[in-house]
């Protein structure tokens, strides 16, 4: 999202992504990697990976295509573009494209605090080399609310709100204030510094939905 910073998902993850060398874009950039846990929902059937080691843990580049960096606060989405890169777009808030908040924006490279968090660096210039240091590090979480439901939960560039009523919804979210005590044995718990700091919960699809 050269070797990540984070640790990459092991290979029995039925939804690993392959590993990208980083390629020189334009602008270069790159999204780190989050944290290893990973918990599977619908039986085992399907692996929920927001924030818990597939998503970011390409090691890919990235392009920063929105109108000016991102600040904490703000709200955007990603997308995946030519060999291997990626891009941000920003959005409004209150936007349903808009996937993630910006919760915190670091000078240099830096880890988020919490391994939920879907680490993107901003590279700028003609800067090209895997050991060139970042401009910043953008500390991305799931930009949802209470009762939001999401597809393509295993690839941080394809997750996206949907109804719950689409048959493409894997999970549906729940938000809290404290920690992850408030998910239930079936959800998988974000935990998310902020401000403002609070667990999302993704509920896997079926009866609950």
């Amino acid at each position: 999202m050269s070797t990540p910073p984070f640790g990459v998902p092991s290979a029995g993850n039925p939804f690993q992504p392959p590993g990208y060398a980083p390629q020189p874009p334009p602008m270069p950039g790159r999204p780190g990697p989050l944290s290893t846990k990973v918990k599977a929902v619908l039986g085992g059937a399907v692996v929920v990976a927001l924030g818990l080691g597939s998503l970011a843990a390409f090691g890919v580049a990235a392009i920063a295509r929105s109108a000016g960096p991102p600040t904490a606060g703000s709200c955007l989405y990603l997308s995946d573009e030519s060999l291997g890169t990626q891009s941000y777009h920003g959005a409004g808030c209150s936007e349903q494209r808009a996937t993630y908040r910006v919760d915190n924006v670091v000078e240099g490279s830096s880890t988020c605090h919490g391994g939920d968090y879907v680490r993107f660096q901003v590279f700028s210039g003609s800067s090209r080399s895997s050991r060139s240091t970042p401009d910043e590090t953008l500390c991305l979480a799931l930009n949802v609310s209470s009762g939001d439901c999401l597809r393509d939960v295993d690839d941080e560039t394809s997750v996206r709100k949907v109804t719950c009523t689409d048959p493409a919804a894997e999970a549906r979210a729940s938000v809290h204030d404290g920690d992850d005590s408030q998910c239930d044995a079936a959800a998988t718990a974000l935990a998310y510094a902020g401000p403002p700091a609070r667990t999302v919960c993704l509920v896997p699809a079926g009866e609950n939905i």
